[in-house]
């Protein structure tokens, strides 16, 4: 077995990655989905599989919302965010590097990856020369959380207009989406705190994505990526009505860390948002990781932050 595993580690690390393209369903039978991933290549994915592994556990809870199962999963530090049925799956290891052989010890009839990590990339490919089918997605946002759904919802043989489950989240956040119709757009920042520093997000990163679906303008230009250099003179200049703080990590070191180091400058007294109270800090179960099945809830807060004083039903 030792043999095995240098072998498929060695493959591993020897595949090339691919430019990203848009994903999306190529073809469809009754018993398959020809599927684009995010690095272009076509894949054949067997419908009503009954042994997945899931290596991302944002994804966990949007394969189970479409109707799946799962027989194992990555580790994650807090499983409130799963589904209840799925914290007690064996693992699999941690998302950034997965047990292989643990995969293969449990002959799965698909695997579920991410498509921006080289790693998945790779163990796709891996996986492809055993036979073994598995994909990679995109799911960065909730934009991403609508198709994502929409393949789980065909790969698990489940109507989207017929799943209650998925029927519940959608219309949900459409409902919410549709009350700020007409009103101002708010512009706002969204600034993504860790312990080497802070950086400001796209459009393309969640939080600013669902800011911008509620009306919201971002003040951080589209760069290509998630995230973009942040400083204290940009955001003078742009001057938010409102600044979001995501943080990853220890979420009151962070908020500390943001308040001593950005916050105590004289010249953040000259922002509006400052001035007017409206800098807040993010609870990270609903924006750092992405919400799932609880996006109507998270963009329910949003949009009483984006918006305060008007009522906005769920």
């Amino acid at each position: 077995m030792k043999i095995l595993f240098y072998l498929l580690t060695s493959l591993l690390f020897a595949l090339p990655a691919l430019h990203a393209v848009e994903p999306g369903v190529v073809s469809e039978t009754a018993a398959a989905i020809r599927y684009r991933q995010p690095d272009g290549l076509e894949v054949t994915l067997p419908k009503h599989p009954k042994r997945v592994v899931i290596g991302y556990g944002s994804l966990v809870p949007v394969w189970y919302c479409a109707g799946g199962t799962a027989i194992a999963i990555p580790d994650i530090h807090s499983k409130t965010a799963l589904p209840p049925e799925a914290r007690s799956l064996p693992s699999v290891g941690f998302f950034s590097s997965l047990n292989i052989e643990k995969i293969l010890e449990l002959k799965p009839e698909l695997v579920v990856l991410m498509g921006k990590i080289g790693s998945h990339v790779r163990l796709r490919e891996l996986l492809a020369t055993m036979k073994i089918p598995a994909f990679t997605v995109k799911y960065d946002n909730y934009r991403d959380f609508e198709a994502l759904l929409d393949l789980f919802c065909r790969l698990n043989n489940t109507d989207p207009e017929r799943c209650e489950a998925a029927r519940t989240v959608t219309e949900g956040v459409n409902r919410i989406i549709a009350r700020i119709r007409g009103l101002p757009s708010p512009r706002f920042c969204t600034v993504f705190a860790q312990a080497a520093g802070f950086r400001a997000e796209t459009d393309l990163a969640n939080t600013s994505c669902m800011l911008s679906m509620l009306g919201g303008k971002n003040t951080v230009p589209p760069s290509g990526g998630l995230r973009t250099g942040f400083s204290i003179e940009q955001l003078l200049l742009d001057n938010p009505d409102v600044i979001f703080v995501v943080m990853m990590g220890n979420t009151q070191t962070l908020e500390e860390k943001f308040r001593k180091e950005i916050m105590s400058q004289p010249a953040w007294k000259k922002l509006r948002a400052d001035q007017t109270g409206r800098v807040h800090f993010l609870p990270s179960d609903l924006y750092l990781y992405l919400a799932g099945p609880r996006f109507p809830e998270a963009f329910l807060h949003l949009a009483q932050l984006l918006y305060p004083g008007r009522e906005f039903a769920r």
